[in-house]
């Protein structure tokens, strides 16, 4: 039972990092991208407006927030095999 919550305690640990990462990711190397077809932006997405109207719409955080999505994704899309084979779930019972 201690091993389950060590594991699930690192788990926890690795998500935040990952978080950061992929938010980092978007800041960093997705926004200033985004600004070259969007200058008003300024190297960032969180300035990207929509206007509709009478409405401005600021989607900025929205695309930012899609884009970490995305990434994270394919991240867990193309990892998750690799994990299960290593460390199955059954095996949490093998203990040495």
């Amino acid at each position: 039972m201690s091993s389950l919550l060590l594991t699930f305690a690192v788990a926890i640990f690795v998500g935040g990092a990952l978080k950061d990462f992929f938010q980092a990711v978007t800041r960093d190397l997705v926004a200033p991208l985004l600004a070259i077809f969007f200058p008003e932006a300024q190297a960032t997405v969180a300035g990207l407006t929509v206007q509709v109207g009478p409405v401005k719409l600021l989607i900025g955080d929205v695309i930012a927030a899609t884009v970490t999505l995305v990434i994270a994704m394919l991240v867990v899309t193309f990892t998750l095999p690799y994990i299960k084979s290593y460390a199955p779930l059954r095996g949490a019972g093998r203990m040495a």
